[in-house]
């Protein structure tokens, strides 16, 4: 299923779903790289999410969401830091060096976002194939949990790779994550 914003807008549930498994991965590393706590950059990326989820705030394309997200987690935390005063004051110097030294690892995580949106295109054995593999499952692991043999988990893995590959053509660096 494919994120549509006129329905994100309207707060259709189904979408917000597809949204959390898009963005809510990618959205958690990029608050750790300023937090340092992967279980407090998850708080901090549930409380943003549900705060959008109550606002009537409404986005003109999935580039405003993406943009508004990432300005919402990186602000949420910093002042999280700022609040708990658990590290050094930030400067506003330190607020650009933050800025500078996190772009690529922004990059990165929007790639890695653009390749969880491929995955979620991608049918329901796949993409639950995929996920359980992203999550660092084994073959075995997998197959017991699906209830499936060894031999099916790696032929459908190979066809989810081979779409990803196919999805990703046009923008093979994806690919490489």
């Amino acid at each position: 299923m494919a994120l549509v914003i006129e329905k994100i807008n309207a707060r259709d549930e189904k979408n917000w779903e597809v949204l959390f498994d898009i963005y809510y991965a990618p959205l958690c590393c990029y608050a750790s790289n300023y937090l340092h706590d992967l279980e407090l950059s998850k708080d901090i990326v549930q409380e943003t999410l549900l705060n959008l989820w109550v606002s009537d705030y409404k986005f003109d394309s999935q580039k405003h969401l993406t943009y508004y997200l990432y300005k919402a987690i990186y602000n949420n935390s910093l002042y999280h830091l700022r609040k708990t005063r658990e590290h050094v004051e930030i400067t506003d110097n330190m607020d650009q060096q933050l800025i500078d030294d996190s772009f690529s690892d922004t990059v990165k995580e929007e790639l890695v976002r653009r390749l969880y949106e491929e995955i979620q295109k991608l049918p329901e054995r796949r993409r639950q194939i995929m996920l359980l593999s992203i999550d660092g499952k084994s073959g075995k692991e997998i197959a017991e949990m699906l209830n499936i043999s060894i031999n099916t988990v790696k032929a459908v893995k190979s066809k989810a790779m081979d779409s990803l590959r196919k999805a990703t053509k046009d923008n093979p660096i994806l690919f490489f994550l």
